[in-house]
């Protein structure tokens, strides 16, 4: 029987910031950054949230609502180094585990009860380790799935444990308000306000014929997903390179062909990453010229990049550092390196900018996973195309 686990830190920067910043502790501030062009609440401290201010609040309306509210800036060194201690704590503990790197963490204890005893008592200490170290505390689940174990961390955070046992997944889930089910798009829940659903077991309760005509194709798994069934794994990103190259038919100089050429292989790089369900925190530019000399440039970020335009943008930046020849270029490949699981899901907790740009890119993976590698492409693609031959 599987043994699976949910960690839930809420506010998971806003409590980084307050570990390293003293003055914070008891007042409220938000961590806020840009999305779609003005400034949102990326997290928000206890004491704001009791304020009313949530998660993709726009700064200004936070602002507006809170005269003393504090404002801090994204810290993702910080935050790294907390994951690094809360990974250490973990590891001792799961023999795999997974970690989105923004306070969710599933952890696999399927066969360390001889040793750690049952897995509520395990995720127990593990609790108490992360509190004594970090002064964090994490809401946490266990459970048979990943799906129950986050429904139900949800409903107790932002701190407490608690445990759904086998074979009471459905009941668990029965009365839960169906907004806690992750993966929840605001199309799927467009049509649920229309059917009137409000728990999870009115979901649960469906006919295949009564969910496929009401959800579409994707009735099956939201129906299943209301009675607790998930066999998704949790699983640590393999260590592997994801690498593109393009080798042009006559030796180049030409800006607008490289560059396109860099555009072209970071997407198709980007879409055998995604396919994988994997984002990089790594992006590493090979540049050979025509006279055999070869360049290389590593770009590491502290933020996991996962749509086609922030590869592209990272790579392109390295290519202009790497210039350095005014000698025609050979070929040019891009390595994708240091991955990590994606951990986001399409649901009402994202902001909607970053939904927008997520579903803009699952729509073009959608169409080339169907049709072929470059069927969506960028027009710098096409312009370099009419100019040289990949």
């Amino acid at each position: 029987m599987r043994a699976i686990a949910h960690l839930n830190i809420i506010g998971f920067r806003a409590a980084v910031a307050g570990l390293f910043d003293s003055s914070l502790q008891g007042r409220p501030y938000v961590v806020a950054g840009r999305a779609g062009g003005q400034a949102v609440v990326r997290d928000v401290s206890p004491a704001a949230l009791r304020e009313g201010i949530k998660y993709g609040t726009p700064l200004f309306a936070a602002q507006r609502l809170v005269k003393e509210l504090m404002v801090v800036s994204p810290d993702p060194g910080a935050c790294l180094k907390v994951n690094t201690v809360l990974e250490d704590v973990i590891s001792r503990y799961a023999p795999v585990w997974q970690n989105d790197g923004a306070g969710n963490i599933y952890l696999d204890l399927t066969g360390t009860r001889r040793i750690f005893g049952p897995s509520s008592d395990c995720v127990c200490h593990i609790q108490n380790e992360i509190l004594d170290k970090t002064k964090i505390e994490a809401a946490a689940a266990a459970g048979t799935n990943k799906l129950v174990c986050k429904v139900a961390s949800r409903t107790i955070r932002p701190e407490g444990l608690i445990e759904v046992r086998s074979g009471e997944e459905a009941s668990f889930l029965c009365h839960q308000d169906i907004t806690l089910l992750p993966g929840l798009g605001s199309s799927l829940m467009k049509t649920i306000r229309v059917t009137g659903f409000r728990e999870a077991g009115e979901l649960a309760a469906l006919s295949d014929s009564e969910a496929l005509s009401l959800f579409g194709k994707k009735g099956i798994l939201l129906r299943d997903s209301a009675l607790g069934i998930d066999d998704s794994p949790v699983s640590a990103p393999a260590n592997r390179v994801i690498e593109s190259k393009a080798d042009f038919s006559q030796d180049v100089i030409d800006e607008t062909v490289i560059r396109g050429a860099i555009a072209s292989i970071c997407e198709n790089a980007g879409l055998q990453m995604r396919r994988d369900k994997l984002g990089a925190f790594e992006v590493k530019l090979s540049v050979i010229y025509a006279d055999g000399v070869k360049a290389e440039i590593n770009g590491r970020k502290k933020q996991l990049l996962v749509t086609d335009k922030e590869i592209i943008t990272v790579a392109a930046d390295l290519y202009q550092k790497s210039v350095i020849r005014r000698v025609r270029v050979r070929s040019i490949s891009v390595s994708l390196e240091n991955f990590s699981p994606l951990g986001y899901d399409a649901d009402l907790f994202e902001i909607e900018s970053e939904t927008k740009n997520r579903r803009l890119q699952e729509a073009a993976d959608r169409i080339q996973l169907r049709y072929g590698a470059g069927k969506v492409t960028r027009g710098i693609v096409l312009a370099a195309a009419k100019k040289n031959t990949l």
